[in-house]
C-alpha cells in the first residue's frame, strides 16, 4: 500500500501480509512534494495531486519515486482516471484560507485533460 501525507510532503510503502500492515519504508522522491492530497493508481504507476498545484506522475523504483510534472491546476484536491481522461477537482483551498477573501465565493472547478 502507498500514502502520502498532506502537512509534511511525504510518501510511503506499508508492506501488508494477510491484511496485516508491516514495514512502513518512506520513499525518496526525485523532487520535494508540496501537500500532496489524492494518490490513485494508475497503469503505469500513480498519479498524484498536490495541493501547490502540480498534477503528476508518479514511478517507483525500489524506495524511490520519480515525480513528473503533467499539468498545473489550482489546488487539486482529487484526481481519478476515466477512460482516458484525468479529471481534477480543483479545490482552491489556498483560497479558503486567505483572510484577503474572507467573504467571497470560490468557483470550485471539476477539470479533464487526456491521460499521458
Amino acid at each position: 500500500m502507498y500514502v502520502n501525507t498532506f502537512q509534511s510532503g511525504e510518501l510511503f510503502r506499508i508492506e501488508s501480509k494477510s491484511g496485516v500492515a508491516g514495514a512502513v519504508t518512506k520513499l525518496e522522491t526525485s523532487r520535494p512534494i508540496k501537500f500532496p492530497d489524492g494518490l490513485r493508481a494508475d497503469k503505469t504507476g500513480f498519479v498524484m495531486v498536490e495541493g501547490a498545484g502540480p498534477l503528476s506522475k508518479v514511478t517507483i523504483v525500489g524506495d524511490r519515486a520519480q515525480i513528473e510534472t503533467i499539468k498545473e491546476f489550482a489546488g487539486p484536491t482529487g484526481v481519478a482516471r476515466v477512460g482516458d481522461k484525468l479529471w481534477v477537482a480543483e479545490g482552491q483551498i489556498g483560497y479558503l484560507m486567505d483572510p484577503s477573501k474572507k467573504g467571497q465565493t470560490p468557483t470550485f472547478q471539476l477539470r479533464s485533460i487526456d491521460a499521458p
